[in-house]
């Protein structure tokens, strides 16, 4: 395996080939949310109740404690915040099947639109964001938010009204030991690293996890830069498929072998700068 760093609806077809679907805003039961996260590991997207713009995003945990969602689903779109076995997520369901590495270009409020990385399984419309931390941080303002998304040669346009989330969303990154009070929300998610004005030394050298079920994954990792330019406290932001081992295998290697420095002709000192960075791996 090798690792590469780096409801209600208004519907019509725009002259640029961008389909617009406008949704309303359903409340979900959160027995069947539940139910479907602990059994499937993804966010099911049959709406209920109403719920009203002004109220915050559904919030549930299951009886381990394991499992604790935020939730806000509209007539064919659902979008959740998830801890799950101490993992973080930000799940994006009802959107055009695809497979792999995505790329979703998000609108919220008057903000510049982002062309982020998101990820799903094969032929799937559930993506999860490679960077879920910041995607849902940014979500739980609220606001009107536009996601726009692969339909074969178009694109699928989503409009919706997202409620604010001042409570749910931050118990769900409490749940995962996060504060989400401490989160800036950032204009540019990292494409795939974002060094910050660094330069690899030594590239991770890393040794995955071998497994017949998966022939691509991904990990998406933050880490500190010590004084020497080697790595620490790497955080995983994110992998996929999840409980992979992945995000693991990638930490592992970023604290034993990665290695930066400041640019060329920089005289910057790189003690404890971010350094975040995403490793695919593909089975050959």
């Amino acid at each position: 395996m090798r690792a590469t760093m780096w409801g209600e609806a208004r519907v019509d077809l725009r002259p640029t080939g961008v389909l617009l679907v406008v949704l309303r805003n359903r409340r979900r039961l959160m027995r069947a949310l539940i139910a479907g996260l602990s059994a499937a590991g993804i966010v099911l997207c049959t709406p209920a109740l109403a719920q009203e713009p002004s109220d915050d995003w559904d919030y549930a945990e299951n009886a381990a404690g394991d499992v604790a969602p935020a939730s806000v689903t509209f007539d064919a779109l659902g979008i959740a915040v998830r801890c799950m076995n101490g993992s973080l997520s930000t799940i994006v369901s009802g959107l055009p099947a695809g497979t792999g590495e995505r790329r979703l270009r998000v609108q919220l409020r008057d903000r510049v639109e982002l062309d982020e990385p998101w990820v799903s399984a094969r032929d799937s419309g559930t993506l999860f964001s490679v960077w879920p931390r910041q995607s849902a941080a940014a979500f739980s303002r609220g606001g009107r938010l536009s996601i726009r998304a692969q339909d074969g040669d178009r694109f699928k346009r989503y409009v919706v009204e997202l409620p604010e989330s001042p409570s749910a969303v931050a118990k769900v990154f409490a749940a995962c030991g996060h504060d989400l009070a401490a989160m800036d929300v950032v204009d540019v998610l990292p494409p795939g690293e974002d060094l910050s004005g660094l330069v690899w030394v030594n590239r991770p050298e890393i040794s995955f996890p071998s497994s017949p079920d998966y022939a691509f994954g991904l990990a998406a990792l933050t880490c500190t830069v010590e004084a020497s330019g080697r790595l620490r406290d790497c955080l995983v932001e994110s992998e996929f498929p999840e409980g992979s081992g992945f995000g693991r295998a990638a930490t592992l290697g970023a604290h034993r072998t990665g290695r930066v420095r400041a640019a060329e002709g920089s005289s910057r000192d790189v003690t404890a700068m971010p350094l975040s960075f995403t490793v695919r791996y593909r089975m050959e």
